[in-house]
Order: structure tokens, then C-alpha cells, then sequence
């Protein structure tokens, strides 16, 4: 009688055997017996028939293409790039609005943004506030925390469009493969094997 176990034992050793109908027999160890199949149930039999013998197919892990490398090596590639990049683009910006080091520039963005937050606050620059920030940015720069963050900030700027890119081309992937239809074969009892077509 075959039967499934969860444990090992002695009983439980096989061995393989080439067929001279192609294929392979399996056979019990220490019984002689061989696996057979009928087509619908495994079995186990004392002869060496055509039910007896197995074909088995390597299943092999799914590979990447040639696009999905490029696709991830680019990703990666942009993502550090605007990690780096980031502190520096944000240091540009501080500066081209008119926060700099010797002061907040006339007639720029900056002055405007001083202009309503004095008036919003009664004639005064509040200490902590956005303007005050953004000044002491473009005076004396990020700083390490402010650094990292602007790095991190770029990573995840870099990483969120490679999760977009990923999406796009996954969809366009599918739409490719859509018109291809699988093997009929994917759900098809293997011990079957001589019934597919």
C-alpha cells in the first residue's frame, strides 16, 4: 500500500531506474515495487509496464530578460544619482530664490516670502519659521541632518519612478504575451503524462 509520511524511515528510500520505453521507473528500496500511475491515483505495482514510467521535467526558476536588467540596473542607477544629486538641487533652489549667504536678495521670491510673513506676523520675521529656515539653508547650507535627509528624500524620489517604470513595463508585458496562450498542459496530473497532447 503507498502511503504519504511525514517522517523518515527506511522505508521511505527510492531509487531510479531507466525505462526502455523512455522515461524513468521509480522504485521502492527495499520492496522492488514500482510507482505506477493509472491516470487518475499513484499506485505502487510489482512490473516494469509503460504505467510504470515516469518523465520528469526540471521546473527551472523564472529569468530575467535582458529588458528587466536594464530596466533594474537603471533604476538602481537612477535612484543613487538622486540620492546625491538631491542636496545639491535643493541647495540650488534655496539660492535662485534668493536665500543666500550674504543675505535674502532684493526683489527675489525671497523677499516676497519675508514681506508677507512680517506682515502676517505683525512686522516681524518669526524665529523658526519658513522664511528664517530658508535663510539659515542658504547662509550656512543643510547641515548633516538636513543632508541626509535630502539624500533620503532623493532615494525615494529614485525608487517611486522605478515603481512606476516596473508598473508600465509590466503592463506592456502582459499586453505582448496577451495574444500567447500557455502550455494546456500546466494543470495536468503529471503521472498523466502520456495523455497530453
Amino acid at each position: 500500500k503507498l502511503k504519504a509520511s511525514h517522517e523518515w524511515n527506511g522505508e521511505a528510500l527510492w531509487k531510479l531506474e531507466y525505462s526502455p520505453h523512455g522515461g524513468i521507473f521509480i522504485i521502492s528500496r527495499n520492496h522492488d515495487w514500482h510507482l505506477s500511475c493509472d491516470g487518475q491515483r499513484l499506485d505502487i505495482s510489482p512490473s516494469k509496464g509503460i504505467g510504470q514510467t515516469w518523465i520528469l521535467e526540471p521546473i527551472m526558476p523564472s529569468t530575467i530578460s535582458m529588458d528587466q536588467i536594464t530596466m533594474y540596473s537603471s533604476i538602481g542607477a537612477a535612484t543613487v544619482a538622486l540620492s546625491v544629486a538631491m542636496p545639491f538641487a535643493i541647495m540650488g533652489i534655496i539660492g535662485r530664490m534668493g536665500f543666500t549667504a550674504s543675505g535674502i536678495s532684493a526683489n527675489s521670491i525671497a523677499a516676497g516670502m519675508m514681506s508677507a510673513e512680517a506682515i502676517a506676523s505683525g512686522g516681524g520675521v518669526a524665529a523658526g519659521g519658513t522664511v528664517a529656515v530658508l535663510q539659515s539653508i542658504g547662509a550656512s547650507g543643510l547641515g548633516a541632518a538636513g543632508f541626509a535627509g535630502a539624500m533620503g528624500a532623493g532615494g525615494v524620489i529614485g525608487a517611486s519612478g522605478g515603481v512606476v517604470a516596473m508598473a508600465v513595463m509590466g503592463k506592456s508585458e502582459e499586453q505582448k504575451n496577451e495574444g500567447t496562450s500557455s502550455s494546456s498542459n500546466t494543470n495536468m496530473a503529471y503521472c498523466n503524462w502520456r495523455h497530453w497532447e
